[in-house]
C-alpha cells in the first residue's frame, strides 16, 4: 500500500507515520499544515489513509475466535493466550482509532471549508 501518495502531491502536509500501531500524536503544527493545504486531492488521499486504521479490528474479532474453538478442542492454554492478544487487540484498536480520528477531525474540517469556499 502506498501509504504516502498524498504527500507525493502535497508535500507540505505531515507525515501521520506508518505504525500498524497506528498514526502518531498530532502537534499543533500538523494541525495547521493541514488548515494550511489547498489540495483536495492529497487531502482526500490523507483522509483516506487514516479511515484504512478501523481495518485494525479484524484483530479483535479473530482472537476470540481461535479462543472458542481452542476452549473446543480442549486447549485451556491457546485459548488464555488468544483471549490476552484480544485485549492488547482491543486496546491497540482503540488507541489507533482515537489518534485517527483526531487527524481526521482535522482533514475533514479543512476539506469542507475548501469546499465552502468553492475551491
Amino acid at each position: 500500500m502506498a501509504t504516502h501518495r498524498y504527500r507525493e502531491i502535497d508535500p507540505s502536509l505531515p507525515n501521520v507515520g506508518t505504525s500498524a500501531r497506528g498514526p502518531k500524536h498530532m502537534k499543533l503544527e500538523d494541525a495547521q499544515a493541514i488548515m494550511a493545504s489547498t489540495d483536495l486531492l492529497a487531502l482526500g488521499l490523507l483522509l483516506g489513509y487514516l479511515r484504512s486504521y478501523a481495518a485494525t479490528a479484524g484483530a479483535i474479532m479473530f482472537a476470540p475466535a481461535v479462543a472458542a474453538i481452542a476452549l473446543i478442542l480442549g486447549s485451556t492454554t491457546v485459548a488464555v493466550i488468544f483471549l490476552a492478544v484480544f485485549g492488547l487487540a482491543s486496546w491497540t484498536v482503540m488507541e489507533a482509532r482515537r489518534c485517527a480520528r483526531q487527524w481526521e477531525g482535522v482533514v475533514t474540517t479543512r476539506i469542507a471549508e475548501l469546499v465552502a469556499r468553492g475551491q
